[in-house]
Order: structure tokens, then C-alpha cells, then sequence
């Protein structure tokens, strides 16, 4: 399945609320195009588990497959940072733990947050 350009954005913001209705404990889209050339939005978000990000993951996968997008690699679902790299998405799936731990907001501090 093609899907048309420009409709990134709007899939971004459809993960989020993919997210939320997997209760995510906390969800932030980053806008990277300015900083990066590989891809234009991190999506990071926070679950309760393993179990609660590997389940997020999946069901983020079969959603953005539906999209169209293709996904590079394949993700460890049984870490607590599950990394999920759909090119211009990249998702980021942490256990509160490895949240706390590697603080991905702060470096990448110059981006642009979308409500």
C-alpha cells in the first residue's frame, strides 16, 4: 500500500492516541527535521512493563504497517527501550526505569514538541 505523501504528521499524532488508548503513562511527539536528516519525529513514550511495552509496540507496528510505512530492523521486544524505526517515525518505548535512566528528551532538547 502507497500512502500519500505529506501525511507523516498526522500518523504521528494517530500513534499517540494509539498510546493513550494502551494506557501509556506519558507520551511526547518530537518534531527532528531540523536536527536530523534520517527522520522527521520521535515519538517516546512510557509504560508500566515490559509486557506493557512490548504490547504498545505491537499494536504501534500493525498500525503503522496499515499506514504503509516499512519498518527498518526488527525491534527487541523484550527490552526495556524497544526502538521502533519506521524512517521518518522512530519510536521510542521505555519502562519507567530506563525512562528515568536515559532522559532521550534531553538530548534532544532543540526539538519541537507537538501537543
Amino acid at each position: 500500500m502507497k500512502r500519500p505523501l505529506g501525511d507523516t504528521g498526522e500518523t504521528v499524532k494517530n500513534c499517540r492516541n494509539i498510546l493513550s488508548d494502551k494506557k501509556a503513562l506519558s507520551t511526547v511527539i518530537m518534531d527532528v527535521k531540523e536536527l536530523s536528516p534520517d527522520f522527521d519525529y520521535f515519538l517516546i513514550s512510557v509504560g508500566n512493563s515490559h509486557i506493557h511495552c512490548r504490547s504498545m509496540a505491537r499494536e504501534l507496528e500493525k498500525y503503522l504497517f496499515k499506514s504503509g510505512f516499512r519498518e527498518r530492523g526488527r525491534p527487541d521486544l523484550n527490552s526495556g527501550w524497544i526502538v521502533l524505526d519506521f524512517n521518518e517515525i522512530v519510536v521510542h518505548l521505555f519502562t519507567r526505569e530506563m525512562d528515568d535512566y536515559y532522559q532521550l528528551e534531553k538530548l534532544w532538547s532543540d526539538a519541537v514538541y507537538i501537543e
